[in-house]
């Protein structure tokens, strides 16, 4: 369903909570939520009061707060969505689950196995539902890269690339706070290309370190992560800190049973070889990574019962192998991955 279809004032609202209001809520999170008529930002919190005021004043939330137990005990929420530093992710989704809210959380899950399995027994006990901010893999060019795919029995090689300038003051490069570049981002990029395989991660290898001011970054920051898939298939990534603003962020390639797909940025796509056309080329006016499209799924979980778009066992899996990339750096050695790992 379109988040603008039906009447907005016949139609069940989803009741939220925010928790923390920082500039990636500002930017991306609540003006997604004031388009979407199926969703009600009840209250907002975040342990700056400026920025929980001027979080509820733009979103019309009916109050802010400081104090994260008042959301977690509002009977008027329905659900919650996490937009804090990575090492509170865990905490607040089991606080959540418990108090009975479900949970959109951003990226990361958590910043190690041991949180990701707490989570994961806290959404299941309390029966709600639970969905990860990966919204790379719903965005548009690479649904229809995964449409093309579908039919295809073939391996797999995959290419993708993610690189921007990353502050080295960042506070996602410590691994205690963000738990560093891979943990922090790289699962984004984890998770899309499990999605376009469709088949289950057996190993990972990665090369790299770090790139940036290692007086200012303790922790590996660039690597070029190679994922093994139980079909043969193969996805690598490059994944540095220290790109170039002036150069295209992220790219796509597929190759598959003589066709190819290229995406740009995702904005631009070329496919070629699919039912008999030479190539076909798409381009969107913007950028679009998916971030309307989760947001509104997760409201469709909740209010219709549907399966949330990025569940325990997605948000577990790319999590999983960031955990183990840094292995592999650390140790040299490609690092195995099982069901087991994710399945929780």
């Amino acid at each position: 369903m379109n988040n603008n279809e039906g009447d907005a004032d016949t139609m069940r609202k989803l009741k939220i909570g925010i928790i923390g209001c920082g500039e990636f809520a500002r930017i991306m999170h609540i003006p997604n939520l004031k388009k979407n008529s199926r969703y009600k930002v009840h209250a907002v919190m975040d342990i700056d009061e400026r920025s929980a005021e001027q979080a509820a004043a733009d979103i019309g939330a009916v109050y802010w707060t400081t104090d994260v137990n008042r959301i977690m005990k509002d009977g008027e929420i329905d659900a919650i969505f996490i937009t804090t530093r990575h090492d509170s992710h865990a905490k607040l989704a089991i606080m959540a689950a418990d108090a009975g809210k479900h949970v959109f959380c951003e990226k990361p899950m958590a910043l190690d196995a041991d949180e990701c399995e707490a989570v994961a027994s806290a959404v299941k006990r309390n029966n709600v539902k639970y969905t990860v901010g990966y919204n790379r893999g719903l965005a548009p060019m690479i649904t229809k890269a995964s449409s093309l795919l579908k039919d295809l029995d073939g391996k797999k090689m995959i290419y993708h690339r993610i690189q921007a300038p990353f502050p080295e003051d960042s506070w996602t490069h410590d691994p205690n706070v963000g738990g560093g570049r891979f943990v922090g981002e790289g699962c984004h990029i984890f998770d899309l290309l499990c999605g376009l395989v469709q088949k289950p991660p057996v190993s990972v290898y990665a090369s790299g370190g770090t790139f940036l001011n290692p007086k200012l970054v303790r922790i590996p920051d660039s690597a070029i992560v190679t994922i093994t898939f139980a079909d043969g298939s193969v996805a690598a990534t490059l994944i540095t800190s220290a790109g170039c603003p002036a150069f295209p962020k992220e790219v796509t390639e597929v190759y598959c049973e003589n066709k190819a797909i290229y995406i740009s940025d995702f904005k631009r796509m070329e496919y070629t070889g699919f039912d008999g056309h030479e190539k076909v080329s798409i381009e969107f006016e913007s950028v679009d990574k998916g971030q309307a499209i989760e947001t509104d799924m997760f409201a469709d979980a909740v209010l219709n019962g549907a399966e949330s778009p990025n569940g325990l066992i997605k948000a577990a899996r790319a999590a999983v192998i960031s955990y183990k990339v840094n292995e592999s750096i650390e140790k040299g050695i490609p690092i195995s991955i099982c069901e087991e790992d994710y399945i929780l």
